[in-house]
């Protein structure tokens, strides 16, 4: 049976520090312990999907990478086609 969290792939890894719920902390714990995987790739693991699937975010994160590169939005950034202008017929 395939488990929601794939086996551990090589990774660099930062450390940080975060404060958890109780009964959060515990089921990781016994996640981490079916899984035979580290705390810390359980919880990358997880945010990855989060990351993936919430289009909001997504969406945000573009546009904010957009302006930081001095792209205008995609939406603003089409140019108009020029208008047709009338040819007169040459005789």
């Amino acid at each position: 049976m395939r488990t929601f969290i794939q086996p551990q792939k090589k990774q660099n890894d930062e450390k940080i520090e975060v404060r958890l719920d109780a009964e959060v902390v515990q089921m990781l714990r016994e996640y981490a312990e079916f899984l035979e995987s580290p705390q810390g790739y359980i919880i990358t693991e997880v945010l990855r999907k989060a990351f993936r699937k919430d289009k909001a975010f997504l969406n945000w994160r573009n546009t904010r990478r957009s302006e930081e590169r001095g792209d205008a939005s995609p939406k603003s950034s089409r140019k108009r086609a020029p208008e047709a202008v009338p040819v007169a017929a040459v005789s």
